[in-house]
């Protein structure tokens, strides 16, 4: 899958842009400051509606300007293509997925994944849970297709037992939510070792690529103590809970320890180590996408060179290019793009024009 054509407007400093991305490689040079990076933030935002630097969506609307909009079409196989649109006001958004109109989210990062590897994305080895959290279910989200309205009970429910537990309700009353409680989490906990016993079959070899090693390793932790059975814990957790005021144990509490040759990845790794294990967790992700669904997420590199050497930069600019996406790499200088033996599309922005050179 990838984009045919792709038009912004008023996004951040992009005024207006209309570009013919290539299926392959879309190497984005620019300086500083001059758009580029809001290029491919534009990109997540036609498959997400949100921005990748946690950025409020009325934020992203260009200085002076009332709306956005980021429009695209989408080539998938050898079906017809596919017109998505995201509209923003200040107070209100509109998606839109071929001929239907007022598209969820949810419906929109179903049919349009994309996936960004950032100066950021160690982050996903050095701060808390969630961002494990999130990068775990995208991929679950995209392969189990009973894994959302599974997630969807799960949260309703928990957000009832919550509620009795904020307001000191009897014990029978809170405990009346636990049966739904487990049933939900049961789903989701099977639903997550599934999909983490597929990515651990896809891991070790792109790892081997980007380290001439294979030992990178995740361990799931699914919320609540190894050896326990979630019921278990959650009845032996009861006192607890009422003290705090809220369900402290559950998938909702899920984790993973990402490890390199045996040691903890977030603070054995340098940061160059981390942006490569985490950009091969992407990669392996887009593989298993792939080999489940027969496509590929679209993939959005920012500034492929941050914090890597020229070896280690070749070698993830070669994984990349091997698996065959559509992808979108941002770069500084031309001297900085590995050797891509004449493949690509190159795109030069400057002061938030968008211009192809090659």
């Amino acid at each position: 899958m990838h984009l045919t054509r792709l038009h912004i407007h008023n996004f951040r400093c992009l005024a207006a842009v209309d570009i013919e991305p290539a299926a392959g490689l879309n190497l984005i040079v620019g300086d500083n400051a001059s758009g580029k990076s809001s290029l491919l933030e534009a990109i997540y935002f036609l498959g997400r509606a949100q921005s990748f630097r946690n950025t409020p969506s009325d934020r992203l609307i260009r200085t002076g300007e009332r709306e956005l909009a980021v429009t695209g079409r989408l080539k998938n196989g050898a079906g017809p293509e596919t017109a998505f649109g995201v509209q923003r006001a200040e107070r209100h958004s509109c998606i839109r997925i071929g001929t239907q109109e007022n598209a969820t989210i949810a419906e929109l990062v179903a049919a349009l994944p994309v996936q960004v590897i950032d100066p950021r994305l160690h982050q996903l080895l050095e701060e808390g849970p969630e961002q494990r959290r999130r990068f775990l279910d995208w991929g679950v989200f995209h392969v189990e297709h009973g894994f959302y309205p599974t997630w969807q009970r799960y949260q309703r429910v928990l957000r009832q037992r919550n509620r009795a537990l904020r307001e000191a309700k009897p014990a029978t009353e809170i405990c009346a939510w636990d049966a739904e409680l487990l049933e939900q989490a049961n789903g989701l906990d099977q639903a997550r070792r599934r999909y983490l016993a597929a990515l651990d079959e896809i891991l070790p070899g792109i790892m081997q690529d980007l380290f001439d090693t294979a030992a990178v390793s995740i361990d799931y932790q699914p919320g609540w103590p190894e050896g326990q059975t979630f019921a278990a814990a959650l009845g032996s957790e009861l006192t607890r809970d009422r003290e705090l005021g809220f369900t402290h144990i559950g998938p909702h509490r899920a984790d993973l320890r990402i490890r390199l040759r045996g040691l903890q990845a977030r603070k054995r790794a340098s940061r160059g180590e981390q942006k490569l294990i985490s950009a091969g967790l992407l990669l392996a992700q887009s593989e298993l996408l792939h080999r489940r669904q027969a496509r590929r997420p679209i993939l959005l590199i920012d500034d492929l060179a941050a914090e890597l050497d020229s070896h280690s930069r070749q070698r993830l600019f070669q994984a990349i290019r091997r698996t065959g996406a559509q992808s979108f790499l941002s770069f500084l200088e031309a001297s900085q793009i590995p050797e891509r033996q004449g493949e690509g599309t190159m795109f030069h922005v400057e002061h938030g024009r968008v211009e192809r050179t090659a």
